[in-house]
């Protein structure tokens, strides 16, 4: 259990770090792609098929292509550049790790302090994915399919974009 733990996190911070740091976009995205593997195996460790399997169909699947999507519809994806903040004085790296590491110490803080969180982890079912599923089918099913006509109205517009590109080149 261990072993597939560091396995697992080293997949997932190495697909972060190389979705951060590629200077080429195409290669970022499918970095992303990477750590999105790498959250659903971590999901499967943790006993929570129905989230891993979630996790890979809706972001590993569907927000990876429209990632990479959006990416070959772009005409540049490589960086001419790094990214200087402030007038090339500060690497945007130092702002984004000092963001990052300030957003995750706030979210600690607020996690720890949230009487609501003991009560309900010791209230949670036995059967996480039956009622996760049963809320998602039965509560939530507008929401989800909206999101699905939203991702499939992206693809369509991402398409229609591409096609009047090929035309102007013509």
């Amino acid at each position: 259990m261990d072993t597939a733990f560091a396995i697992l996190a080293f997949i997932t911070l190495a697909g972060a770090m190389d979705a951060v740091f590629f200077r080429n976009v195409m290669h970022c995205a499918l970095s992303l792609i990477l750590f999105f593997f790498g959250i659903a195996g971590l999901f499967f460790l943790l006993r929570a098929d129905f989230v891993g399997w979630v996790q890979i169909l809706v972001y590993a699947g569907a927000v990876g292509v429209l990632v990479l999507f959006a990416v070959m519809l772009t005409r540049h994806i490589t960086a001419d550049q790094p990214y200087q903040l402030f007038g090339g004085g500060l690497p945007g790296w130092i702002m984004g790790f000092g963001t990052a590491l300030v957003v995750a110490l706030a979210l600690i803080w607020a996690i720890l302090r949230d009487p609501m969180l003991a009560r309900t982890l010791k209230e949670m079912p036995t059967s996480k994915a039956e009622l996760l599923g049963r809320q998602m089918m039965e509560q939530y099913v507008i929401p989800f399919e909206v999101v699905g006509i939203l991702l499939t109205a992206a693809m369509i517009g991402a398409i229609v974009l591409a096609l009047e590109e090929a035309r102007k080149r013509r």
